[in-house]
């Protein structure tokens, strides 16, 4: 993955043998991937542009199962449906309030995720400030916070 506006990717390893990824998109966002290296599975945060989060799943060999969806703006949410669409097995969780269509799971505050194929789970926290539904994903295990 090449860099975006001088910003590049990075990886910092977590708690629990997960890794993330930043992973700079658009002209001034970032999606996060969520890696497993022994199950060689990975979730994604909020990947509004596909093709570049593609390619870094690429880049790191592991299998995308699972989008982690903060809310509905479009560099956001906005690439849901591509990614559904080139992978048609991925779980898509999304806030239930913010009608997401392409969520296969709306998620709301005390919910629990998991990354599909890894034994990694997340708390969802509601957090209705930025939009009505926003959450975050909250992984004690990995001692992360997913915001959007």
């Amino acid at each position: 993955i090449g860099s975006v506006g001088g910003r590049k990717a990075s990886i910092v390893p977590l708690k629990a043998g997960m890794e993330l990824k930043s992973v700079p998109i658009l002209a001034d966002n970032y999606s996060y991937l969520l890696i497993d290296r022994q199950a060689s599975v990975a979730a994604v945060v909020d990947p509004a542009d596909p093709k570049t989060i593609l390619a870094a799943v690429e880049e790191e060999g592991v299998k995308l199962t699972t989008i982690l969806t903060t809310h509905h703006h479009w560099d956001h949410a906005g690439g849901n449906d591509e990614m559904r669409k080139a992978m048609p097995d991925l779980r898509v969780y999304a806030p239930k309030d913010d009608q997401i269509a392409s969520a296969t799971d709306e998620v709301e505050e005390g919910d629990q995720v998991s990354v599909v194929g890894s034994g990694h789970t997340l708390n969802v926290l509601g957090t209705p400030c930025h939009t009505r539904g926003h959450v975050c994903y909250h992984s004690t295990t990995a001692e992360a916070v997913f915001t959007g």
